[in-house]
């Protein structure tokens, strides 16, 4: 016999406490019935229309906001960049307007 009672943790008792609040709920959720409604997946229409590219489409999809900002103003433009910049990782001196 060991001379160290079993001590009880947080997480123990935290895991015994879930148990037992779970297993009503889980009682009551198995007893529920289910109806006998058909399933729908997906619904689909039968035309497929093609995408058209609108204008200003033509640039790759991470450079359309940048271009949008520089084309608005210096101001929105740095603000932009430092929105983005932990994604995108743009540069100001690439897309600010040439004086």
């Amino acid at each position: 016999m060991s001379p160290n009672p079993i001590r009880s943790t947080l997480f123990t008792g935290a895991a015994v406490a879930l148990a037992l609040v779970a297993s009503p709920a889980l009682a009551v959720e198995a007893t529920t019935a289910i109806p006998d409604a058909p399933i729908v997946v997906a619904q689909t229409s039968t035309a497929v229309v093609a995408a058209t590219p609108l204008a200003g489409d033509e640039d790759p999809v991470h450079l359309r906001g940048v271009r949008k900002a520089a084309t608005e103003s210096p101001e929105t433009l740095r603000r932009y960049i430092w929105r983005t910049r932990m994604i995108y990782n743009h540069w100001y001196d690439a897309f600010a307007p040439k004086e």
